[in-house]
């Protein structure tokens, strides 16, 4: 009776690590189709992803700085600052975004057996989030050229931190935006309108603390926020808020990939309908 269930038990966790090979195989293979289709097969394409925030980068500094007179509210780079706040909103809100058309981009791979709406999805994920780090780091090392006031990361765990909640918070309202896009063809042009707001209140140019209250207190709720936050504790080292909740930003992120995954499982059959 031992070496039978012994024997059940080495036969499940086989077909358990057989089952996961596989679908690492096929997430594998849906990044390099992703990557083909969402870059295409010119080197602009790639070039687009770094363009893309170096044109807002470079619009708010000349802004910030030429126009309105502003400095830098931490350290002495106003760009390293608006550098921070611009790549944590762009990895939560193109992950968000992003991944609110992976199964309809991929609805004919969907008819595959090995293919799930949830591989599609974290094929994209892995893609959009490698994706704005590779763009980060190029634009952190171009700015170190020529500006000496940019630094690198003070505290690369805070940094690590930051960047996994963010990633996960965008991952989360990302598949709930591929569930609520099944039910609702419209629902992006509605999330384009909460995203909107969320781009000025994110603390993106400014710091919470300049922020008189009661006003302070209501921005305070955007998670966003804390993950920008959090970004710049990593860069800064004087730099730790009493503003900044991370455990508030951690429960949001795992509060949002929880529901997502739970919309996903029980809405399949509807994500899997034709349009």
């Amino acid at each position: 009776m031992a070496a039978d269930n012994q024997r059940a038990y080495l036969m499940a966790q086989q077909s358990w690590g057989d089952a996961t090979r596989q679908q690492v195989r096929v997430i594998a293979a849906l990044i390099r189709r992703e990557t083909r289709v969402h870059f295409g097969e010119t080197r602009l394409g790639y070039l687009w992803a770094i363009i893309e925030p170096t044109l807002h980068l470079t619009v708010y500094a000349l802004l910030f700085h030429y126009i309105l007179k502003r400095h830098a509210p931490l350290g002495g780079s106003l760009t390293l600052f608006m550098l921070t706040g611009l790549m944590t909103y762009f990895l939560f809100s193109k992950m968000a975004t992003y991944l609110a058309y992976a199964v309809d981009g991929n609805r004919a791979l969907l008819n595959l057996p090995p293919v799930k709406p949830f591989d599609v999805i974290a094929a994209r994920a892995i893609l959009e989030a490698a994706t704005y780090l590779f763009v980060g780091f190029v634009l952190l090392v171009s700015l170190s050229m020529f500006d000496t006031a940019v630094v690198a990361p003070y505290n690369p765990i805070q940094l690590a931190g930051a960047i996994a909640s963010t990633v996960g918070l965008g991952f989360g309202v990302g598949l709930v935006n591929a569930v609520m896009r099944a039910f609702a063809r419209n629902w992006m042009t509605f999330f384009g309108l909460l995203l909107s707001p969320l781009f000025f209140l994110s603390g993106i140019w400014f710091l919470p603390s300049q922020i008189p209250p009661p006003f302070r207190d209501y921005i305070l709720y955007n998670p966003i926020l804390h993950n920008i936050m959090w970004v710049r504790c990593g860069f800064y080292r004087d730099y730790n808020p009493s503003e900044l909740d991370r455990g508030y930003a951690v429960w949001w992120s795992v509060l949002a990939v929880v529901l997502g995954l739970a919309l996903l499982r029980v809405f399949r059959r509807k994500l899997l309908e034709p349009t």
